[in-house]
């Protein structure tokens, strides 16, 4: 198969670039998952210290050349570095709305222990009312102690003294909140908490204040409003917190694609926007303005980077590659080079601009219409079979790589004939001399 070729070409530059790219996103995801466990304090050291290894161990495989390893791994961890911190986010709200709903019981269970004690007239010292305001467990221990001794002296009567008549311990706080009933009203109260933490832990705290005031209003409010205004903060929280989330998680993609921009040299800030609760349709705006960008910029630079990988290939292999060619095979995406060993044949390479396949194939110096060497014509076909072969491995020792994607055999097609590259540029010259002598004069 020596005939006309359709080859891809991918670069070592072209690799490189890319891995550059997914390490400086993986780097951004890292800062950000780091960050966001110090602030919420749901990571620890080693945690991070090992995520910070497995980064290191991407890098070395670059650095080694093994480009697909190393592509293959890097888009798993940044996903699992952007899941993860979701993941630890819930929980630390959860843990927060755990604890702030504790520390309200605890002042509810003080409230009923004095009122409890002041309808049986238990006087309590002042190290423990003290302690009772300060949510002081042994406090509460000797507060509901206090009350169950006073039990046989007292014909009085109130909930949590009759529960401890009939009790042979004194209760602990956790006692009496084990004690305690859910209702659904407190359920829903709960569960709400929990979205307006883990909106904070999102950065929307000024989204989350107003909805704070609205579920304090509603966790004193009497049935059947209660009801209505928990229904209402149902729908309302569940909403604001999908926005969040939604722009949380493009806010994320923003900051690893600004990072991969800036490593390429690219005006990355134009394209950044404020931290804080911006909407998501904000956000995908500028993603999107920025991916196209990036893109680009990639697509130009693997294109060259491809085009030069082929010009030193042949050059090496004896072709006339010489100075200007570069800027021409560019702009037209067809490269005409001479055999230096073979007079009056050589190879033409050609592609569309983004260079991600080209066409080769051998081709002989002469008019359109002017008889062939069939002979001559077939021994080159058979040369370039063997230069072929050597161009794929100075590409591979160099870091690159060719695939052939399609191939003609020899004499599939009449080899084509061409104009030798020095008679076009001669005629190119000509052209443009005859342009400028028929200019009119000022």
């Amino acid at each position: 198969m020596s005939g006309p070729k359709v080859v891809r070409i991918v670069t070592r530059e072209e690799n490189e670039a890319i891995c550059k790219g997914m390490l400086a996103r993986i780097d951004a995801a890292l800062a950000e998952w780091a960050e966001a466990g110090r602030r919420n304090d749901c990571l620890d050291a080693a945690t991070v210290e090992a995520a910070r290894r497995r980064r290191d161990a991407l890098a070395a495989l670059a650095a080694n050349g093994k480009f697909a390893e190393m592509q293959a791994q890097a888009p798993a961890e940044e996903a699992f570095l952007r899941s993860d911190m979701r993941f630890r986010l819930e929980k630390a709200a959860a843990a927060k709305a755990a604890a702030r709903t504790h520390a309200r019981r605890r002042g509810e269970a003080a409230a009923t222990l004095l009122r409890s004690a002041a309808a049986v007239g238990v006087v309590l010292s002042d190290r423990v009312m003290r302690g009772l305001e300060q949510g002081d467990e042994a406090a509460f221990a000797e507060g509901f102690r206090a009350l169950a001794e006073s039990r046989p002296a007292s014909e009085a009567k109130s909930p949590l003294a009759e529960q401890l008549r009939h009790s042979d311990k004194a209760l602990s706080f956790g006692d009496w909140l084990a004690a305690q009933r859910a209702t659904p009203a407190d359920q829903d109260v709960d569960r709400i908490e929990v979205r307006l933490e883990e909106l904070r832990a999102l950065g929307w705290t000024g989204a989350s204040e107003p909805l704070l005031k609205r579920l304090d209003e509603a966790r004193e409010a009497q049935s059947p409003r209660r009801g209505l205004l928990l229904d209402g903060l149902e729908v309302e929280t569940g909403r604001v917190l999908a926005e969040a989330r939604r722009a949380a998680d493009l806010m994320s993609a923003l900051r690893a694609l600004l990072a991969d921009m800036a490593q390429a040299g690219l005006p990355a800030a134009s394209f950044a926007v404020s931290e804080g609760a911006v909407a998501a349709e904000e956000i995908q705006e500028r993603l999107g303005a920025a991916e196209a960008v990036l893109a680009k910029h990639r697509a130009d630079e693997a294109a060259a980077a491809r085009r030069a990988a082929v010009m030193k290939g042949l050059a090496g292999l004896g072709y006339e590659v010489r100075e200007g060619m570069k800027t021409t095979f560019a702009a037209s995406g067809r490269l005409v080079v001479a055999d230096a060993a073979r007079p009056g044949y050589g190879v033409e390479v050609s592609g569309a601009a983004d260079g991600r396949q080209f066409q080769m194939r051998p081709v002989a110096f002469g008019a359109p219409g002017e008889p062939a060497d069939t002979s001559r014509d077939r021994d080159a076909e058979t040369i370039w079979c063997g230069q072929v072969t050597a161009l794929s491995k100075s590409l591979a020792d160099g870091g690159d790589g060719l695939e052939i994607v399609r191939s003609l055999p020899i004499g599939a097609t009449p080899l084509k004939r061409v104009v030798a590259p020095d008679q076009a540029i001669a005629d190119e010259a000509e052209t443009r001399g005859g342009r400028e002598r028929s200019l009119p004069r000022i």
